[in-house]
């Protein structure tokens, strides 16, 4: 998807908002089925849905490559995974797997967790230990750029991947053979903040190599991410080199009643700044494109659909 310099119109940032609000109500679902003990882990996203909504919309489903980490519920439904798909992997997994380490009542070790297995969308399936991904990431486009192709390899992970050794040597790979890879990194803090300013780059203290282009910017605006992610996205493809882009994101605390999903707000003004669908709704009012009627039913029919598939998924691993 090409950018250009103009901000993107209304109508498109509006279903941006929409494709956020459903990763909000599917995450509020999920920790439905976790509080009533149907799974046994549940990583919720409330509070990333810009930065994984507003950069996968960038992704040319069935040719470029995806390697969520396990937090990227948003990336996913957007890439064109249904609700319905989302609650049976959880269920599925729910009685496949356990945490590592246990075994089961035959004393055999359960399977190892696996992450958003859908292959027909070019996602790769996100192991356990939180960096692996992004050395996968770099030889997939590493094959790509020996087959010519014009595909892009996206690759996210979350602070804790910054740490470990194979995030420092997947950027330099990437950066010495000037890959087609992005790189994403959700550098999500529960401290919420006090104004609109950015807190200092999580990775500051990392010599990043020559090569790699590097963006620090605000995770919860989505209309940031979808233009710094579509940058990149260009540049991977005519031949520039890799991308990291580091997003900063406040985690919000889920939904305690499932029933419902309203924008939260509060005395302080903090959740305007890390709140991604406040952020937006804000965004839309100031370009007179917010319409309170449209976003209630917005919500009521998402609702309806997630609950609808949540109902058949419960159904279908049953009789399984």
């Amino acid at each position: 998807m090409l950018m250009t310099s103009t901000a993107p119109p209304t109508t498109f940032i509006r279903d941006l908002y929409a494709r956020m609000l459903l990763t909000r109500i599917v995450d509020d679902y999920a920790w439905r089925l976790y509080k009533e003990g149907r799974i046994d882990f549940i990583a919720s996203c409330r509070g990333h849905e810009a930065a994984q909504v507003g950069s996968a919309v960038c992704i040319e489903v069935r040719k470029d490559f995806t390697l969520p980490y396990y937090r990227d519920l948003g990336v996913v439904l957007t890439i064109g995974m249904t609700p319905y798909e989302v609650f049976r992997t959880y269920l599925l997994a729910h009685r496949q797997n356990s945490p590592l380490g246990e075994m089961d009542q035959h004393g055999k070790q359960y399977a190892p967790l696996r992450y958003w297995d859908y292959h027909k969308h070019n996602i790769v399936t996100g192991p356990t230990p939180v960096a692996i991904q992004l050395l996968h990431a770099a030889g997939i486009a590493f094959a790509n750029k020996l087959r010519k192709a014009s595909v892009v390899t996206v690759a996210y992970c979350d602070n804790e991947a910054t740490t470990e050794p194979d995030f420092l040597e997947a950027i330099r790979f990437a950066s010495l053979h000037q890959l087609p890879v992005v790189f994403i990194c959700e550098q999500d803090s529960i401290q919420p903040r006090t104004d609109t300013s950015l807190p200092p780059s999580g990775i500051e203290g990392l010599a990043l190599p020559a090569g790699l282009t590097h963006q620090y910017i605000d995770g919860s605006n989505v209309v940031t991410v979808y233009a710094a992610m579509g940058s990149a996205m260009q540049r991977a493809r005519q031949g520039q080199g890799p991308t990291l882009i580091e997003m900063h994101i406040t985690r919000l605390l889920p939904n305690l009643d499932m029933h419902t999903v309203q924008e939260e707000s509060n005395t302080n003004g903090t959740r305007e700044c890390d709140d991604p669908l406040v952020h937006c709704k804000h965004y839309l009012q100031t370009q007179g494109a917010w319409d309170e009627e449209w976003a209630k039913l917005l919500c009521t029919r998402l609702s309806s659909e997630v609950e609808s598939a949540l109902q058949d998924a419960i159904r279908d691993t049953h009789q399984t």
